[in-house]
Parts: C-alpha cells; sequence; structure tokens
C-alpha cells in the first residue's frame, strides 16, 4: 500500500516538462501505430498518459506521484484536482490496467489494444494541456 510519502512536493513550474514527456511518449505512440508496431504504440500511450497524470498534479497541486503503484496517481488527482472527473478517470484507467500486461508480460499487444490506448492517451493528454495552459504555468 502507497505511503503518504509517495507524494513529493514539486514545483509548479515542472508541469511543463511533464507535459513536454507526455506528447512526445504520444507522438512516439502514433508513429508506432503508423508503423503497425503495436507494442511499441501502447507503451508510448501508456507513458503518455502517466506522464500527463504528473503534470496535471503538478500544476494543480505543485505534487508528484513517487509510488509503484500507478493507482496511487489516480487518489493523488481524485483528492487534489477537481476538474478529474469520470471522463478523465476513465481515460486515464483504460491505460493503467494495461501498464504490466503491455511493459512486463509475454504477451504481444494486438492492433486494436493498442488503437484503444492511443485513444485514451490522446484524450487524456489534450485534458492535460488544457489544465497546465488555464494553470499558467
Amino acid at each position: 500500500m502507497p505511503k503518504k510519502t509517495d507524494a513529493r512536493v514539486v514545483p509548479r513550474s515542472d508541469a511543463r516538462g511533464a507535459l513536454v514527456k507526455a506528447e512526445e511518449f504520444l507522438a512516439a505512440g502514433e508513429a508506432a501505430g503508423i508503423a503497425a508496431q503495436w507494442n511499441a504504440s501502447g507503451l508510448g500511450a501508456i507513458h503518455a498518459g502517466i506522464s500527463a497524470a504528473d503534470a496535471v498534479l503538478a500544476a494543480e497541486a505543485g505534487l508528484r506521484s513517487a509510488s509503484q503503484d500507478h493507482g496511487f496517481v489516480v487518489r493523488l488527482l481524485e483528492a487534489n484536482v477537481p476538474a478529474f472527473a469520470a471522463q478523465q478517470r476513465r481515460h486515464l484507467a483504460g491505460l493503467l490496467q494495461m501498464k504490466n500486461t503491455v511493459a512486463y508480460e509475454n504477451r504481444l499487444v494486438t492492433e486494436t489494444e493498442a488503437r484503444q490506448l492511443l485513444d485514451h492517451a490522446r484524450r487524456f493528454v489534450r485534458w492535460a494541456r488544457q489544465i497546465v495552459d488555464d494553470a499558467g504555468v
């Protein structure tokens, strides 16, 4: 179970760098999808979502998850970001639930899974960009 110390205080300006990472991971996932590299595409999408979550937390709360449990970032967002509503939760959950499968299991990501992950990532990164821009950091 994550500890309270699994949340780190960070400068709100860290949001911009995390957003750059999210957008780069998303672009890499999109490019891998075009090349029919479904595993790389899926992992790029997942990392885009994780970085986008980091960007939102930094912009809104000056926090970053340091937990190995990626579900902890969801709890931090719920507790600290009022705009983290059901739609955003669904997109982030759709990404995080596939993290171990894509990154560590021997099974290959299907085209359908990669496309679904990219869709979640596109929507979540777009939302994160709006939050960071609105925060003015």
